[in-house]
């Protein structure tokens, strides 16, 4: 009986063993909550990156105030997430450490806190250029290197 199933399972093999390959990169790896909210080794795709910080000034968040993030999903290169008030929306293109989003728009709902920062972050997504991981944290630079947004990694809401 065994000498009959064997040639089955080695041409099988190679089939078997496509859904083994394991990921070299951190932008495709999916996050993995460690507790308290906490991700270990953030992926720039599948995290929930909450914004921190933009143009240097730390992203504070009121009481009953959406906070600003983006997640950035693999299979359509989409970019969903919210300024802080509205749903925001858009595409992407990666390549290395090159990032860029298009098509960004968002909702149109007035707030009673938060639309200065969505005000502000809004357009800095389209001055994108370049993506670093340090830690739990995303920074977004423009092509000279300059620092315009930072994110934390968090668990996904």
């Amino acid at each position: 009986m065994y000498s009959m199933h064997r040639p089955l399972v080695l041409a099988l093999l190679p089939i078997l063993t496509l859904g083994c390959k394991s990921h070299s990169s951190r932008d495709a790896e999916p996050a993995r909550v460690t507790g308290e909210g906490a991700v270990a080794s953030p992926a720039l795709i599948n995290t929930y990156w909450k914004l921190v910080e933009l143009g240097g000034k730390a992203v504070t968040v009121a009481d009953n105030q959406r906070e600003p993030y983006i997640v950035l999903r693999p299979d359509p290169k989409q970019v969903n997430g919210s300024g802080g008030c509205n749903r925001l929306f858009g595409s992407y293109e990666t390549s290395g450490v090159s990032l860029t989003f298009g098509g960004i728009g968002a909702t149109k709902m007035a707030c009673a806190s938060g639309m200065e920062t969505e005000a502000a972050f809004l357009p800095v997504l389209g001055r994108i250029a370049r993506w670093r991981i340090a830690g739990q944290q995303l920074e977004l630079s423009d092509s000279t290197g300059a620092l315009l947004a930072r994110f934390e990694a968090r668990a996904m809401k």
